[in-house]
């Protein structure tokens, strides 16, 4: 059981810049019975300002969206995770070097990796797109968290 009572999903993608901030933000902005966060699971970047873009034109608020490593929630006095989504295969394989790994139960997607393509423009556009799948897969995800197995 976690602090709060309500179960923690943890959020991963390649760098924690675009894919896995928008999800948390999701998951935050539904107002989900569960604790959102998001982590880099190999090396953090900058938050990726048309992902940004996208969730402020959605009317997802995106304040202290923040990009970190996904080992900080391995730390002591770090938000107990019950529940993990890495979002591209890239994080997915990350996960397996993490020895608290284990005690979370791990969900595997395949979107593609936004925040490699270079042109802002082209990112905006592949965020707009990708906009309705990802608020369907986390609300599906936060669903299937918030049953008393996840908790």
């Amino acid at each position: 059981m976690t602090l709060t009572g309500r179960p923690s999903i943890l959020f991963v993608c390649r760098d924690n810049s675009g894919l896995s901030l928008m999800a948390e933000a999701i998951a935050i902005a539904a107002e989900a019975p569960v604790r959102a966060f998001s982590a880099a699971g190999t090396e953090t970047a900058p938050v990726d300002i048309a992902a940004v873009e996208c969730l402020h034109h959605a009317r997802i608020p995106a304040d202290g969206l923040s990009s970190k490593p996904v080992e900080l929630f391995g730390l002591s006095g770090a938000p107990r995770i019950d529940f993990v989504v890495a979002m591209v295969d890239e994080a997915h394989h990350a996960l397996a070097r993490l020895t608290w790994h284990q005690v979370a139960r791990i969900e595997r997607w395949t979107f593609d990796d936004i925040s490699r393509l270079a042109d802002v423009n082209q990112r905006r556009l592949a965020y707009r797109r990708l906009l309705p799948r990802l608020k369907a897969a986390v609300r599906a995800v936060v669903d299937r968290a918030a049953l008393p197995a996840a908790a």
